[in-house]
């Protein structure tokens, strides 16, 4: 689920740099079981967080709960239920000097996947925001900075694919990709419209949040050739966007945007069955710049 910078303001040198350490390479992609493989833990816990838990008994109540990453490397958690935030800690991820995270995705353990503006993705654990190097070599098939998002691939399912949209050339066309566990080798799958910020659900959809100046909407993803149905358009959030992030949870979805002149990002409730939009949380008091949320994320609340 990407909440990222523009390109244009990467390019400005707006974005500002959390980890200074150089970057470095190699190593595990982590030490939970890897995704899609059926065998991730994420606990038994007492049960679905404020609705229905689309994942069994393999979810666990962190599972279920979006977390984001502001400009100044805190992850946090944040509950749509109860509209509060909950800090974590610090990312201190060994990117290269002045890259900053652009990027997270959540899987079911639940284990967070950041993608930095270097186009290294690192391994944070959600319990105490530590970073680990992955292996994951930047630029395949032209991907280098891109939207992230999880979803199952089918709705019997607990395996899932994590789906990526982005390019790795600012003027060319954008492209909807997928990154395999553990190899992480990415596959191409087709292009897409615009630079999408990605969330995937437990019934094996992909949305996608598409900020623009004058005609911004969300749009669900055909995941076999990048297609987009079923759009929401939202001329109330029109405006230059600086930093966004999207998350499916509920049955709704969940919007965090930081326009050019705003002071902070604003989390906006997107209502998927009337296409209401509201702000939910006006002044968060941060800017977003990355945002995940599982597969376990409930499907409706009841």
């Amino acid at each position: 689920m990407r909440a990222s910078l523009l390109p244009t303001l990467l390019m400005q040198g707006l974005l500002i740099g959390a980890c200074s350490q150089p970057g470095r390479q190699g190593g595990n992609p982590g030490q939970n079981p890897p995704p899609g493989s059926g065998t991730d833990d994420g606990g038994s816990g007492p049960g679905p967080v404020g609705g229905i838990d689309p994942g069994g008994g393999d979810c666990s109540d962190a599972a279920k709960l979006v977390y984001v990453v502001d400009e100044n490397n805190m992850l946090s958690n944040f509950d749509p239920a109860t509209l509060q935030f909950k800090d974590i800690g610090t990312l201190n991820c060994p990117a290269q000097a002045f890259a900053t995270p652009f990027s997270m995705a959540i899987d079911r353990s639940p284990s967070a996947w950041v993608l930095y503006s270097s186009g290294e993705i690192f391994h944070v654990d959600v319990s105490d925001a530590k970073c680990s190097p992955t292996s994951f070599q930047p630029g395949q098939m032209g991907f280098l900075q891109f939207g992230m998002g999880f979803a199952t691939n089918s709705p019997t399912t607990t395996d899932e694919t994590l789906f990526i949209a982005g390019s790795s050339d600012l003027m060319g066309q954008n492209m909807l990709g997928s990154i395999a566990f553990p190899s992480l080798m990415v596959t191409s799958i087709g292009d897409i419209a615009g630079t999408p910020e990605l969330t995937g659900t437990g019934d094996a959809n992909l949305w996608g949040f598409f900020p623009d100046a004058a005609m911004p909407k969300v749009a669900q993803i055909d995941k076999t050739s990048g297609a987009l149905a079923n759009p929401f358009a939202l001329p109330s959030l029109a405006g230059t966007p600086a930093a966004w992030a999207f998350a499916f949870w509920g049955g709704d979805f969940w919007i965090f945007l930081m326009r050019q002149n705003d002071p902070s990002t604003t989390v906006y409730h997107l209502y998927q069955s009337n296409g209401k939009v509201e702000a939910a949380v006006p002044k968060s008091g941060r800017k977003i710049v990355g945002a995940g949320v599982s597969t376990c994320a409930p499907l409706t609340i009841g």
